[in-house]
């Protein structure tokens, strides 16, 4: 049988208790212990004939006078009787105890306070914010755009949640973010998957919700939009974009949320502007020029001056944008034919600078010039050497097979310890066949490549399933120094290069290597997200733009479209039309300058190696030989 505990062990257990409720508890009790002196007190000095001054008082004199000398030790000392003195003397030294375990506990409550805000524990109160949930290296970026998106407004505000410590993100942000300028960064440490953390950030009030993925994965992304969900079951306060990598969790998701929740997979996307940057120069920085805020945007506008008329007349109707769509009752239709008719209702997409640059300016008629060449070039087998690979790398091989012409070889060139070549002989593409070569990846590995091997085309992917972000762009980034070695940009047969890094800090030392284009693996997603989450209604533009059977950016040889002689851009875009495609931008084949949406009346001489920015149907691939259609991935190991 349990023997009961004694008094002064359960008077010891209950302040134990009380002191683990926090200070406000235990100053609550303090504050019932001097009530209860200064009554004990003045009883005691009533009864016993104890005055404290003119003699005549009452218990409630007695107990005010307790109460002054418990908060001012120097006030017992114009006491008379040693009775008073006595009784007065305990009274000031209970009060000077008490005291100073007051002052311990208000300034223990602080810092515990402070310590809860330092951890990032606070309610948040917002309204109209941007609540973003996880963290990973695209939060930043995110919140970059989000900034420049968020100029015109006075007071605008970013909530991030995630379960990572909240001064390690201010940091971070404070390290990538130069300027925030209107826009408030507020950062809480909390599990977004928990519905409880999830209103500490207000999300009944946010304007959109961004869930990006963590080190958990989609699993992560999963269960902060279902923690969404307890809260708002129809996903009606607010739209919510999704970064999500498996297609079928996307399309999971879409279908149980009746496509409210927009997903965006990054590795997709990625891929894709990889694998045709790989086929164009410069497409890498068109696609992040319109992805971003800070530029020319996407943008939608409802023209009743045009109902009647085809499209190709929309396309010369407006000085300051290019037009390069449709949204009509069918849904979005990028790169329509020239002779659609725009119906009551029908709105076009442009590219613009700002929503007020999008005026009409009246139909103008421009005749067509005549090209100095018909003969494209782009369709012809390459030859691609592949240093590096991951994962990421079938993605990659499977979205660049959709452009190959038959006859493509790819050499892969890998480190055994790094990457497993068994996983690249089982890709399959149906236009060209892959030679995988293993070896340390370095210099000399390159080097000797080099002696049997002129490629169009290199690629250097990150390896980033077996490495850190920092290792893998390490590692991508003495490839790049090496290649450069051995094909010299300035080379008059100039070989491609096309990079992949995946921590965007990296960005700028391995721009002056002198690369065709680098892919930073979550600048682009990011970018998207933070579209999407202003703009819901642009996931459509974006679906086409990267469905394997939807229209493509292009870039055209400039002198297929226009003769080399001074021609306005109005001239460009009519001879881009008369061809099937939406021109909206020009770069530079000299100095690799992009110029997105230039005004129609712009002059402009367009040379050999100038190239125009377009949108166009992915042009259908031809049928490979019955033999190599389904070819794999042959094997050549190197040796040393």
């Amino acid at each position: 049988m349990q023997q009961s505990a004694s008094f002064g062990a359960r008077l010891r257990y209950r302040f134990d208790n009380a002191l683990a409720k926090g200070p406000i508890v235990v100053i609550a009790y303090m504050g019932l212990l001097v009530l209860a002196l200064i009554i004990v007190a003045g009883l005691i000095a009533t009864i016993f004939g104890l005055t404290f001054g003119d003699g005549d008082e009452n218990a409630f004199e007695a107990m005010y006078q307790s109460l002054l000398r418990m908060l001012d030790p120097g006030t017992f000392s114009g006491d008379a009787s040693w009775g008073l003195r006595a009784l007065t003397l305990v009274v000031t030294l209970i009060g000077v105890i008490i005291g100073g375990s007051l002052i311990g506990l208000i300034a223990n409550g602080v810092d515990q306070r402070v310590e809860a805000l330092n951890r990032g524990r606070g309610a948040v109160i917002e309204s109209g914010h941007t609540l973003i949930l996880g963290w990973s290296s695209q939060v930043p970026q995110i919140i970059s755009e989000l900034v420049i998106a968020n100029e015109s407004e006075k007071d605008a505000a970013v909530v991030v949640l995630a379960r990572e410590e909240k001064t390690v993100m201010e940091e971070t942000i404070s390290e990538l973010v130069d300027d925030t300028k209107t826009t408030r960064v507020v950062c809480r440490n909390g599990d977004p998957s928990l519905p409880a953390d999830l209103e500490r950030a207000c999300v009944g009030t946010a304007r959109s919700i961004v869930a990006v993925r963590d080190e958990d994965g989609d699993a992560a992304v999963v269960k902060a939009l279902l923690a969404v969900r307890s809260l708002d079951p129809g996903f009606e306060r607010c739209h919510v974009v999704a970064e999500i990598a498996a297609d079928d969790n996307a399309r999971t998701i879409r279908a149980v949320t009746d496509g409210r929740v927009l997903t965006v997979s990054s590795d997709r996307i990625v891929a894709e502007v990889t694998a045709q940057a790989c086929l164009q120069s410069g497409l890498a920085a068109v696609f992040a020029d319109l992805l971003d805020f800070d530029g020319d945007e996407i943008y939608f506008t409802e023209e009743r001056q045009l109902v009647g008329k085809t499209y190709a007349e929309a396309q010369l109707g407006f000085e300051s944008s290019s037009v390069i769509g449709i949204v009509g009752s069918d849904g979005v239709h990028l790169n329509p034919p020239g002779d659609r008719q725009l119906a009551a209702g029908d709105r076009l997409v442009l590219v613009a600078s700002d929503d007020s640059a999008v005026a009409f300016t009246g139909i103008r008629s421009v005749a067509v010039p005549s090209p100095a060449s018909r003969v494209d070039g782009r369709d012809r087998p390459m030859r691609a050497l592949v240093i590096g690979w991951s994962s990421f790398g079938g993605l990659v091989m499977e979205q660049l097979d959709e452009f190959l012409v038959p006859g493509t070889e790819i050499t892969v060139l890998i480190d055994r310890d790094l990457a497993d070549p068994a996983d690249i002989e089982a890709v399959r593409i149906a236009n060209g066949t892959i030679r995988v070569t293993t070896g340390g990846g370095g210099p000399e590995d390159i080097f000797a490549l080099a002696d049997g091997l002129r490629p169009d085309q290199v690629i250097v992917l990150g390896y980033r399933d077996s490495l850190s972000a920092a290792d893998a762009d390490a590692r991508t980034l003495l490839s790049l120094l090496a290649l450069r070695m051995v094909w010299p940009k300035e080379d008059p047969d100039h070989v491609r290069i096309v990079a992949e890094l995946v921590d965007q800090r990296n960005l700028q030392i391995a721009t002056p290597v002198g690369i065709d284009d680098l892919i930073v693996s979550d600048a682009l997603a990011s970018l998207m997200m933070a579209q999407l989450s202003e703009h819901a209604e642009l996931l459509a533009v974006f679906e086409d733009l990267f469905d394997p059977d939807g229209s493509v950016i292009g870039l055209r040889p400039a002198e297929t479209l226009v003769p080399p002689e001074p021609v306005e851009f109005a001239a460009v875009v009519a001879a881009a039309s008369a061809q099937g495609a939406s021109a909206f931008g020009v770069r530079r084949g000299a100095t690799g300058e992009v110029t997105m949406n230039p005004p129609k009346s712009a002059r402009m001489t367009l040379g050999a190696g100038d190239q125009v920015i377009v949108i166009e149907h992915r042009a259908p691939t031809p049928p490979p030989p019955p033999a190599a259609k389904r070819s794999r991935a042959t094997r050549a190991t190197k040796k040393g």
